[in-house]
């Protein structure tokens, strides 16, 4: 007892003294409960689960701590730094582990990350921070964490390659993610959110980063959203000296920021595709941004391959700016690259090249499916003999039409009863309607999610991605940028389940029906009835013929299916049609 009294008062010295405490870096493994006892004064319990540290703690090589899942949070005060050199992991948490700091001080506290520091954190809430600083750090991963109300970049690093993903940054002051272009590294930052960041105004895009280490950057699935500051980019990628940059930035969604991409300098190669970047302006003035994707290249090293991106609604579609190497499509491998609606003072600007250099743009969409409105469009060496030529035909011509429609299994689990494989929809002969013919016994149509494929760049209503109930008529308008629209019905035809009398000699001429006329053929010589009801029971018409055949429209009926009863001599025959 003696003994440990006496360690007790030596260590309150130390955090008297010094004003902060450190692991003794021999191996051992704490968790929060234990850090109370071993940095005693440093960091305290208020109750359970509930943690407050005080002053500065330092986390030594060979030393892990553990953030239980019994932690549910953590309130640090004001200026406090937190340093790791050996090892920082969640456990297995369902619960987030919420870890604030002082909203009310004037210095936020500070997660350090120090040499060959590894970090494995999951399901944690940063709140009211001044930044997390990766310095030559190892293996550092941040999933699913939130991280808000920062008063500097959040995740700042230095010569390393952490992993980001399944993250939401939102209503920081500056930027989320950060390196310095002294530095190196190649972040993967994977499927995170990024929302209303740059508070202060700071001329930073939200993703701001310098030259790559050996590896690829990979910025793949992420949205990017500025809403309000005029000066918050989207993805800014910048490299001025000699090593050399290889990113993928590949199914983003960069939209409402001041501009959408840009990457500046020298020896970089960027493979930009599969993106969605749109109503990138929030800059009032076009001399000073509001490009979907720029490339300024201090040498022709500053390389991009540009591949089916959509973009629209930015100030400038593509500016590329005094030297650069950019590919945008050719013959054998065109570009698919969506570009419309891009443009400032009532003119449309979708590509800008605004260099010597020259460029081949082969196969891209433009706003229109005639060449000659690209030409309208694309500002080059026919606009200004010291620009650099684009090479833009053939064009890429869009066209409102519906490509497949499917009833996936793996997204629609109630039809594994019926169905152990996905349901496919044919086109019919007349080519805007498609059609599943189902048997006596099908599964629950009333809430399908469907699998709708349409041309890149082609809208669509209602959302292709909307549950549908598929026991009626399904009609899907499909419109291209430049105004051509279309109409595609998709049908669940049902068959089975009706009384069929082949001795009753009357048949529908036209199934589906078309021009709203419905035929029906009587060659038995003698007079019937028909009635008309529709799938959920409504009688829509009904009449009394004699001999021979005649037509009703079908004018004021719902597009859909009905059931067409035709009787003669206590004998009936039920047609199913559709009407479209």
């Amino acid at each position: 007892m003696k003994r440990f009294f006496s360690l007790l008062v030596a260590t309150i010295v130390s955090i008297t003294a010094f004003g902060q405490w450190v692991s003794p870096g021999n191996g051992t493994n704490y968790n929060l409960s234990s850090l109370c006892i071993a940095a005693y004064g440093a960091v305290s319990m208020s109750q359970s689960g509930h943690y407050q540290i005080h002053q500065d703690i330092t986390i030594s090589a060979n030393d892990i701590l553990y953030l239980e899942s019994g932690a549910t949070d953590i309130q640090i005060d004001n200026g406090v730094t937190i340093t790791i050199n050996g090892a920082i992991m969640t456990e297995n948490r369902v619960n987030s582990l919420h870890i604030t700091g002082d909203s009310t001080g004037t210095s936020f506290f500070m997660l350090c990350l120090g040499n060959a520091a590894t970090a494995n954190l999951s399901n944690v809430v940063f709140q009211y921070g001044q930044k997390i600083q990766l310095l030559n750090s190892g293996q550092v991963v941040f999933d699913n964490c939130v991280f808000t109300n920062f008063s500097d970049a959040v995740i700042n690093y230095m010569n390393c390659n952490p992993t980001i993903q399944n993250c939401y940054f939102h209503d920081n002051q500056k930027a989320a993610v950060t390196s310095a272009v002294n530095t190196t590294g190649s972040p993967k930052i994977l499927s995170n959110h990024f929302y209303n960041n740059d508070l202060s105004n700071a001329n930073v895009p939200q993703i701001n980063i310098g030259p790559g280490d050996q590896d690829t950057i990979i910025i793949m699935g992420n949205y990017i959203e500025g809403v309000a500051q005029n000066m918050s980019g989207g993805i800014g990628i910048m490299n001025m000296g000699s090593s050399n940059t290889i990113l993928l930035v590949k199914d983003n969604v960069i939209e409402n920021n001041r501009y959408g991409y840009t990457q500046n300098g020298t020896n970089i190669y960027a493979i930009i595709e599969d993106n969605i970047i749109r109503n990138n302006n929030l800059e009032t003035n076009p001399n000073n941004g509001g490009s979907g994707i720029s490339i300024y290249g201090s040498t022709t090293t500053c390389g991009a391959k540009l591949r089916r991106n959509l973009i629209h609604g930015n100030l400038w579609g593509i500016t590329a700016i005094y030297n650069h190497n950019i590919d945008m499509g050719t013959a054998e491998d065109p570009g698919g690259n969506v570009l419309y609606d891009n443009g400032n003072n009532n003119v449309e600007y979708e590509l800008y090249n605004n260099s010597s250099c020259n460029m081949s743009a082969v196969g891209n969409y433009w706003g229109d499916n005639d060449a000659s409105h690209a030409e309208d469009v694309i500002y080059h060496q026919n606009d200004n003999s010291s620009y650099g030529l684009v090479t833009y035909n053939p064009v890429m011509e869009l066209y409102p039409d519906m490509l497949d429609f499917k009833i996936l299994v793996s997204n629609n689990p109630q039809i594994t009863n019926f169905y152990d494989e996905d349901i496919v929809f044919s086109f019919s002969e007349y080519g805007d309607t498609l059609f599943y013919f189902f048997g006596c016994a099908v599964p629950d149509l009333s809430s399908i999610v469907p699998t709708v494929t349409i041309p890149f760049g082609v809208s669509c209503s209602p959302n292709p991605e909307e549950i549908v109930n598929l026991y009626n008529a399904v009609t899907y308008t499909l419109t291209t940028p430049h105004g051509t629209s279309k109409d595609w019905v998709v049908v669940a035809y049902i068959g089975g389940g009706v009384d069929e009398h082949n001795d009753i000699s009357v048949s529908i001429v036209q199934n589906p029906i078309i021009n709203n006329i419905i035929h029906l053929r009587n060659e038995s010589g003698k007079s019937i009835s028909v009635e008309v009801h529709s799938i959920t029971g409504q009688l829509v018409y009904q009449a009394e013929s004699a001999e021979g055949s005649f037509s009703v429209s079908t004018s004021d009926w719902e597009k859909g299916i009905y059931l067409v009863t035709v009787s003669q001599d206590g004998k009936r025959k039920i047609f199913k049609v559709v009407n479209l």
